[in-house]
């Protein structure tokens, strides 16, 4: 069978050349298939989790091309979060909203050491023990592996026995070592990203997948990008979910190089070939509407896409490219579901239905 679109729906094992080739294929019968397939795995069931964003520090000294929100250790607007605030700000929006969950993300602080998320997680169990924090990247794991001289384990471990309930899929960008070095000099390789993944996945702790793409990269990227995550999914089945989202040029240095973001077609494109690719290996896709906007994250619900993210409360990092973003409560997200047809249900931090709207 040398359709790979055919082999795609059939449940063929694709190589990277037959996942490139499905890039090439026309959107809408990318969309067709996809969306055939996750009716038939989800039904009309679209999930969400109402959660906020913990962007705890803004000093990192990793200097991502790609990043606006970063700055230098010394900067004027430099900023770092004390373990009360940061605690008062996640009891704030779950006093306001009601949250399920809190993303902790900020940057690689060399004034931050293992002691400080420690402090920060057990913090936020103690006073909000309903709310799961799904906490960190890969980066951080291994700046504090390094700092620390422990093994990957040994930091995860410490993590997890603080508070952290799953590990965020930050700092993937392209799975391609050639493309990192170009808009991430100083962050780790592939493959140590997917040797923490792996580690995380074998101690028990679950992980999400992520993909920024419209930048430096090629199709045939897209293509290694979306098979490395896959063939480490089939030996450890620990990815929960895969996110893709766009570069969004923004105030960042690589703005010079790529001034305008890819169109909203691109991301039904990479949802889309993401649902051939994973099938139900694995199962959740994210549409994200933070970079992507909220009319191609809607439509990419009918693009292979199960899964609205989440309700992204306090998030600091979009803004600082310039771009503006709404604020969406649980009602804003249930109405938008259901005015696609689709069925709105509430999950916890590892996809599991809570409530049925």
């Amino acid at each position: 069978m040398s359709n790979p679109l055919e082999k795609a729906l059939y449940g063929d094992k694709l190589g990277i050349t037959d996942i490139e080739a499905l890039f090439d294929v026309d959107l809408w019968d990318l969309g067709m298939a996809a969306e055939s397939l996750t009716r038939k795995y989800f039904g009309d069931v679209v999930t969400f989790i109402p959660n906020m964003i913990l962007n705890y520090t803004n000093v990192c000294v990793i200097a991502c091309r790609f990043c606006a929100f970063y700055r230098p250790p010394g900067h004027p607007e430099a900023y770092t979060l004390s373990v009360e605030e940061a605690v008062r700000r996640v009891e704030y929006v779950d006093k306001t909203f009601g949250i399920r969950q809190v993303l902790v993300q900020g940057g690689i602080n060399p004034e931050l050491g293992i002691e400080y998320y420690e402090s920060l997680f057990k913090a936020i169990k103690a006073r909000l023990p309903h709310v799961a924090i799904h906490g960190l990247s890969p980066i951080e794991v291994d700046y504090l592996a390094r700092k620390h001289r422990m093994s990957y384990a040994e930091v995860l471990d410490r993590l997890r026995l603080a508070g952290m309930d799953t590990l965020a899929g930050g700092g993937g960008e392209i799975l391609v070592d050639r493309v990192r070095r170009e808009i991430a000099p100083h962050k780790i390789s592939t493959g140590d990203w997917l040797l923490i993944m792996e580690t995380a996945h074998r101690m028990g702790i679950m992980s999400n997948a992520t993909m920024m793409y419209g930048h430096l990269e090629t199709r045939r990227d897209w293509a290694e990008h979306l098979y490395n995550i896959l063939q480490l999914q089939r030996r450890t089945h620990g990815f929960l979910s895969f996110t893709a989202w766009n570069f969004e040029p923004g105030n960042s240095e690589l703005t010079r190089a790529i001034p305008y973001p890819k169109t909203s077609a691109t991301l039904l494109r990479v949802v889309s070939v993401a649902r051939l690719v994973f099938r139900n290996e694995l199962p959740h896709i994210q549409s994200s509407w933070l970079s992507n906007g909220l009319d191609a994250a809607r439509l990419a619900l009918r693009f292979g896409a199960n899964d609205f993210g989440g309700t992204l409360y306090e998030e600091r990092v979009i803004p600082a490219t310039g771009l503006s973003m709404p604020v969406l409560t649980r009602d804003d997200v249930v109405n938008l579901i259901r005015g696609l047809g689709l069925r709105p249900a509430e999950r916890d931090n590892w996809y599991r239905v809570t409530k049925y709207y």
